[in-house]
Protein backbone atom coordinates (compact mmCIF):
# COMPACT_ATOMS: atom_id res chain seq x y z
CA UNK A 1 0.00 0.00 0.00
CA UNK A 2 1.41 3.32 -1.02
CA UNK A 3 2.92 5.70 1.95
CA UNK A 4 -0.16 8.42 1.18
CA UNK A 5 -2.94 5.63 1.81
CA UNK A 6 -1.41 4.04 4.95
CA UNK A 7 -1.23 7.50 6.86
CA UNK A 8 -4.48 8.48 5.75
CA UNK A 9 -6.16 5.69 6.85
CA UNK A 10 -4.42 5.36 9.52
CA UNK A 11 -4.97 8.70 10.97
CA UNK A 12 -8.69 8.57 10.23
CA UNK A 13 -9.20 5.21 12.02
CA UNK A 14 -7.28 6.95 15.24
CA UNK A 15 -9.43 10.08 15.01
CA UNK A 16 -12.80 7.73 15.04
CA UNK A 17 -11.79 5.84 17.92
CA UNK A 18 -11.44 7.00 21.01
CA UNK A 19 -10.27 3.86 22.32
CA UNK A 20 -6.59 4.26 20.18
CA UNK A 21 -6.52 7.84 20.84
CA UNK A 22 -6.75 6.37 24.54
CA UNK A 23 -4.39 3.97 24.02
CA UNK A 24 -1.91 5.99 22.13
CA UNK A 25 -1.67 8.22 25.16
CA UNK A 26 -1.05 5.31 27.47
CA UNK A 27 1.54 4.07 24.47
CA UNK A 28 3.35 7.67 24.13
CA UNK A 29 2.84 9.41 27.24
CA UNK A 30 5.19 12.39 26.64
CA UNK A 31 3.53 12.74 23.29
CA UNK A 32 0.18 15.52 23.16
CA UNK A 33 -2.22 13.01 21.54
CA UNK A 34 -4.97 16.04 21.28
CA UNK A 35 -2.30 18.26 19.17
CA UNK A 36 -0.81 15.13 17.36
CA UNK A 37 -4.39 14.31 16.08
CA UNK A 38 -4.22 17.83 14.48
CA UNK A 39 -0.40 17.70 13.62
CA UNK A 40 -1.00 14.61 11.76
CA UNK A 41 -4.03 15.88 9.73
CA UNK A 42 -3.31 19.08 8.33
CA UNK A 43 0.33 18.86 8.35
CA UNK A 44 1.85 15.70 8.18
CA UNK A 45 -0.52 13.52 6.22
CA UNK A 46 -2.98 15.29 4.04
CA UNK A 47 -2.01 17.39 1.31
CA UNK A 48 -4.39 18.32 -1.39
CA UNK A 49 -3.25 19.52 -4.62
CA UNK A 50 -0.19 17.14 -4.87
CA UNK A 51 -0.07 15.07 -7.98
CA UNK A 52 1.75 12.26 -5.99
CA UNK A 53 -0.73 12.63 -3.10
CA UNK A 54 -4.11 12.59 -5.08
CA UNK A 55 -2.30 9.53 -7.61
CA UNK A 56 -2.69 7.16 -4.26
CA UNK A 57 -6.83 7.51 -4.19
CA UNK A 58 -9.63 7.79 -6.51
CA UNK A 59 -11.89 10.61 -6.92
CA UNK A 60 -14.66 9.29 -4.90
CA UNK A 61 -12.08 8.83 -1.88
CA UNK A 62 -10.78 12.00 -2.57
CA UNK A 63 -14.08 13.63 -2.44
CA UNK A 64 -14.69 12.10 1.13
CA UNK A 65 -11.13 13.65 2.07
CA UNK A 66 -11.48 17.07 1.16
CA UNK A 67 -15.31 16.76 2.98
CA UNK A 68 -13.48 15.57 6.04
CA UNK A 69 -11.20 18.09 6.26
CA UNK A 70 -13.31 20.71 5.54
CA UNK A 71 -15.30 19.81 8.08
CA UNK A 72 -12.26 18.96 10.58
CA UNK A 73 -10.93 22.48 9.21
CA UNK A 74 -13.62 24.67 10.73
CA UNK A 75 -14.03 23.26 14.21
CA UNK A 76 -10.33 22.98 14.94
CA UNK A 77 -10.13 26.02 16.11
CA UNK A 78 -12.59 25.00 18.76
CA UNK A 79 -10.79 21.78 20.41
CA UNK A 80 -8.55 21.56 23.61
CA UNK A 81 -5.61 20.75 23.52
CA UNK A 82 -5.80 17.87 26.08
CA UNK A 83 -7.21 14.54 25.05
CA UNK A 84 -9.41 13.93 28.40
CA UNK A 85 -10.58 17.17 27.67
CA UNK A 86 -10.77 16.70 24.08
CA UNK A 87 -12.63 13.12 24.12
CA UNK A 88 -15.16 15.04 26.53
CA UNK A 89 -15.72 17.73 23.89
CA UNK A 90 -19.04 17.99 20.92
CA UNK A 91 -16.51 19.61 18.96
CA UNK A 92 -14.55 16.35 18.78
CA UNK A 93 -17.31 14.35 18.81
CA UNK A 94 -18.48 15.44 15.84
CA UNK A 95 -14.81 15.96 14.29
CA UNK A 96 -14.81 11.55 15.20
CA UNK A 97 -18.01 11.10 13.91
CA UNK A 98 -16.85 12.58 10.25
CA UNK A 99 -14.11 10.40 10.71
CA UNK A 100 -15.92 7.68 10.89
CA UNK A 101 -17.85 8.63 8.16
CA UNK A 102 -15.22 9.26 5.43
CA UNK A 103 -13.69 5.24 7.07
CA UNK A 104 -17.38 3.93 5.72
CA UNK A 105 -17.27 6.14 2.39
CA UNK A 106 -14.28 4.49 1.26
CA UNK A 107 -14.92 1.03 3.27
CA UNK A 108 -11.90 1.66 5.24
CA UNK A 109 -13.22 0.20 8.14
CA UNK A 110 -11.59 -3.36 7.70
CA UNK A 111 -8.26 -1.99 6.26
CA UNK A 112 -5.17 -2.68 7.66
CA UNK A 113 -3.02 -0.19 6.35
CA UNK A 114 0.45 -0.53 7.03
Amino acid sequence: MEPHRVNIINTLQLIASAADQLDYQRQVPAVNVATELVNQWFDDFYHPGDARFEADFSSGELKALVEFNAFYDVRVSQLPDDLSEMLESPVWLEVMAAADKALGANNWYAVDAR
